[in-house]
């Protein structure tokens, strides 16, 4: 009697340790579902949307091309590496606990939030982090716990990789037409509008020159130069979007004359525009002779709703005045 004691007293004792270890084990081990941020297929992603409090970004492929807001051609490099970040997401860890309320918190007051689409199917990912060299957590929705991620390759913050601002996104081409696609070049020189200027380019490829203003017929121009001028517009690249502070700048810009204004028609109808101005240097400093900047210009296209800094030597030969087309010899 006293042996089968022993025994049920043995086999409670391991029912007690096995239940101790799976709670324990159930504890620690991470939650498949709530750690499972990796997408190995990223290649078949069809749309993904990044959004904060103040700004929205969604990436949408169409016809095999990357669409900004449905609106810009985006960088395909950039979204290559969006992509491609989806795949080599890693989970390092949970939050800490005594870190998880306050991460929760932040999450619900300053969401980068991202909406991934890919055939039927939809992820969601709330991402945080405090920036520098801080970690970056990760929340998928539905979940309640946030995760310490990395990004497998990647030596920086993971969050700085999932930008909201659209310009980050945008192509940084200002112009970029073949020769033969053009059919008129107008270029209006504010301060000197004796050199203003129409060029036009009929469709067997004859050029003609006009005044501006006043639309008058200029004999004798060197055609050899005027196919140099238009093949300057074959991928010009400007600098950058505007940032934030910049931006503040765009209703004084808009009720301000130009410095520069270059539009282009292609032999489709469609315009292309840049109205430039100069960049005060100087702007608040008790001077009395204004100073601007001599390497970069602000513009504005797509119909003014948009600013741009482009350097000047992208542009300058773009900005011709009207006897660039008479030959010197």
């Amino acid at each position: 009697m006293q042996k089968y004691r022993l025994h049920i007293t043995g086999f409670i004792l391991l029912a007690i340790v096995a239940l101790i270890l799976h709670k324990y084990r159930s504890g620690t081990t991470l939650n498949r579902r709530e750690t499972d941020f990796a997408i190995t297929d990223y290649e078949r992603i069809d749309k993904v949307k990044i959004s904060s409090d103040e700004d929205m970004v969604v990436l949408e492929k169409e016809d095999g091309h990357w669409l900004i807001n449905s609106r810009f051609e985006a960088r395909e490099k950039a979204v290559e590496l969006l992509l491609q970040t989806f795949g080599r997401l890693r989970v390092s860890g949970p939050a800490p606990l005594y870190m998880q309320d306050r991460i929760m918190e932040k999450i619900r007051q300053e969401p980068v939030i991202i909406e991934i689409v890919k055939g039927r199917r939809s992820r969601t990912y709330y991402v945080y982090s405090e920036g520098g060299n801080s970690p970056t957590y990760m929340l998928r929705k539905g979940s309640s716990r946030p995760y310490s991620i990395e990004v497998l390759g990647f030596g920086g913050n993971a969050a700085s990789l999932f930008v909201p601002d659209e310009g980050y996104w945008r192509t940084d081409v200002l112009f970029n037409l073949r020769l033969n696609d053009i059919a008129e070049v107008f270029v209006h020189h504010r301060e000197e509008e004796e050199g203003s200027f129409i060029l036009r380019q009929s469709p067997d490829g004859e050029f003609t020159l006009y005044s501006y203003p006043g639309g008058e017929l200029q004999e004798g121009i060197s055609d050899s130069l005027a196919v140099r001028y238009l093949a300057n517009f074959f991928y010009v690249p400007f600098e950058r979007m505007a940032n934030r502070e910049e931006r503040l700048l765009l209703d004084s810009l808009l009720n301000a004359n130009y410095d520069h204004l270059v539009r282009v028609t292609d032999r489709d109808g469609a315009v292309s525009e840049a109205l430039f101005h100069k960049i005060v240097t100087n702007a608040g400093e008790n001077t009395n002779s204004v100073k601007f900047d001599l390497f970069r210009l602000h513009a504005l296209i797509n119909e003014k709703s948009d600013m741009i800094v482009v350097p000047y030597h992208h542009v300058d030969l773009l900005l011709r005045s009207a006897s660039y087309f008479y030959s010197r010899q």
